[in-house]
């Protein structure tokens, strides 16, 4: 029987993984799947560790928890080694993902699915995947070709978020959202700015409620440590579909929000000397994947010491004040999340797999 490796270390490459387990088993229920992941891949495979629970942003913070991630590197590492797979997914996680494809060295076929953002910066990572990946397999269309010019087998079937989301047509309500991350030391950089950006906002807009988003890898208690009185609401399509505007941090999530066409605005603070340096290393003109998309800001970003409670208070309530406005910035998700198709992403790279372990499915 065949084995497959999957290895995620954030939110959202477990819920990508997850998700492709699931079409997997579907296909071939027989197939052995181990993984390195969070609560969506265990679902759907034998889980050998949960690696979300270790899962840092920021060069200070990997600093701070090195000793700790090297620990649970070599012991993926070593697991690996003892189930000896016929294929190894790497999803996402480049720090680590790259380092353990270069330590495994060809010695089993491996695929890369959702490219480092190696266009924006830290290019030289490009003779990595070069040398150690055989498939690319890649959720937007532009890596597709920057892949291909650089002579990476890259394969691009549509965005997996486009099957995931399922949206409800909730109506929506008079909710103002906060999603501060999905790692702790996020949360603890932005969760104070929201805080004092809901003090503000409450005094304008009568009749609403504020609520903060909780990804299900965080648990309750944490948010508890701070000094807040928010609504906390589990992470669910349908808590950002009814929202009418959305405050979150940059990652995965500006993606699905912008899938279920809700205005929001990002925000995203560094340590400072992890800051530094990535100025002077991205090439990038923008952070959030929607702008990047658009080739032009569609939605505000306030990063660093932009982003304090004034601020962030002040374009909030242009929006939610503002039905013109508001309806503009509507529209132009929707553009955006055309150009994410085609639809089925997931089915078809299960479909790919199992061709290129010769499965019957």
């Amino acid at each position: 029987m065949k084995k497959i490796v999957i290895v995620a270390g954030d939110k959202s490459g477990d819920i990508y993984g997850g998700f492709l387990s699931k079409k997997l088993k579907e296909k071939n229920p027989l197939l052995e799947i181990y993984s390195f992941g969070g609560k969506n891949l265990a679902n759907y495979s034998r889980q050998i560790i949960d690696l979300t629970a270790h899962s840092v942003s920021g060069l200070a913070e990997v600093l701070s928890s090195l000793k700790e991630i090297l620990n649970i590197f070599n012991k993926t590492l070593n697991a690996i080694e003892e189930i000896k797979p016929d294929l190894v997914i790497l999803i996402d996680f480049p720090d680590f993902n790259l380092r353990l494809a270069k330590r495994l060295n060809k010695k089993y076929p491996l695929f890369y699915y959702v490219s480092p953002q190696v266009w924006a910066w830290r290019k030289k990572r490009i003779e990595s995947i070069k040398r150690y990946v055989d498939k690319m397999i890649v959720i937007f269309k532009f890596e597709e070709d920057f892949y291909r010019k650089q002579g990476i087998d890259a394969l691009y079937f549509g965005h997996p978020l486009l099957e995931i989301i399922k949206g409800n047509n909730l109506e929506t309500k008079k909710i103002i959202s906060f999603l501060p991350g999905s790692r702790k030391n996020e949360i603890k950089k932005h969760l104070p700015l929201m805080q004092g950006t809901k003090k503000i906002i409450e005094k304008e807009l009568s009749g609403y409620r504020f609520r903060l988003i909780r990804p299900e890898n965080i648990e309750e208690d944490f948010y508890n440590k701070f000094n807040h009185d928010f609504e906390i609401v589990s992470h669910s399509y349908d808590a950002i579909q009814e929202s009418k505007f959305i405050i979150t941090s940059s990652g995965t999530a500006t993606v699905e929000i912008s899938i279920l066409e809700v205005p929001f605005l990002i925000i995203y603070r560094l340590n400072s000397l992890t800051w530094q340096i990535l100025k002077r290393m991205v090439r990038a003109k923008f952070i959030g994947m929607v702008n990047i998309l658009a080739s032009k800001k569609i939605v505000e970003e306030l990063l660093q010491k932009e982003a304090t409670p004034q601020r962030i208070a002040v374009i909030t309530l242009e929006y939610v004040k503002n039905e013109e406005k508001y309806l503009a910035l509507k529209k132009e998700l929707g553009s955006i999340k055309n150009l994410l198709y085609p639809a089925g992403a997931t089915e078809k790279i299960a479909e790919y797999i199992c061709g290129y372990l010769k499965l019957d499915t």
